[in-house]
């Protein structure tokens, strides 16, 4: 298997300003997996809390979270420029631009000051290709929150090869179908998560989570081969 990290600014296989489209036709559940995800912070956060959003993308988090609570502030971290470019849009079309701030880089290279409520990272980690590199990542998020916050994981999940995440494909691609999701786009997304997504089990995430420094590991979202977690930090 090829190891590389996708880039959306170099080497994206889905351009950009495609990204969020492709990613509702693409994942069962897409819309209601951010319902949940802001069921959860709200379930825990006060109304004045202050958030990290890890791979802010093109903004569809931010502004879900954004509209979600009207005190709640945030940055958004995230290596692409265009994705950032699309997010500030949206901020700014939504009027969200006094409470989100975005910075261009990764989670690692944030400043250690200030720590921050709650975290997230929605499909993120299985770009990483190995799993030093994701404990490295899951720590530089930790590293950022005050103890006990809350941190919400959503990832691909599953091992390559096994019978189950096999059988799990087959039904995503029996979706795909069953949805009209064009033939070209199927064969392309196939080969995108057969050459650069790198998912772990599900056993493989909690020992890592758990090395990171996050207990109390709750999967509260599954969307086929999606999964979603919260944990807390220490």
């Amino acid at each position: 298997m090829s190891q590389q990290i996708i880039d959306f600014d170099t080497n994206s296989p889905i351009a950009a300003d495609e990204y969020e489209q492709m990613a509702r036709l693409a994942l069962p559940g897409y819309e209601v997996m951010h319902t949940f995800v802001l069921a959860s912070l709200r379930s825990y956060l006060p109304e004045t809390a202050n958030l990290l959003v890890v791979g802010a993308g093109g903004g569809m988090e931010l502004v879900r979270l954004g509209q979600g609570n009207p005190q709640w502030q945030f940055l958004g971290v995230d290596p692409s420029a265009k994705m950032l470019a699309i997010a500030q849009q949206k901020i700014a079309q939504h009027q969200l631009s006094q409470r989100i701030k975005l910075i261009q880089g990764y989670a690692q290279d944030l400043p250690n000051e200030p720590v921050y409520d709650a975290a997230t990272s929605i499909l993120v980690m299985h770009f990483i290709p190995d799993e030093d590199s994701k404990l490295t990542f899951l720590q530089s998020i930790a590293q950022r929150l005050k103890t006990s916050a809350l941190f919400i994981l959503v990832d691909v999940f599953g091992t390559k090869g096994s019978p189950e995440l096999e059988q799990t494909i087959a039904t995503v691609h029996a979706y795909w179908q069953e949805t009209g999701f064009p033939v070209d786009k199927q064969k392309q997304l196939l080969e995108n998560f057969n050459n650069g997504v790198y998912p772990l089990s599900e056993a493989k995430i909690l020992e890592l989570l758990q090395q990171a420094d996050f207990s109390r590991v709750i999967r509260f979202y599954t969307g086929l081969w999606v999964g979603g977690w919260m944990a807390f930090k220490g």
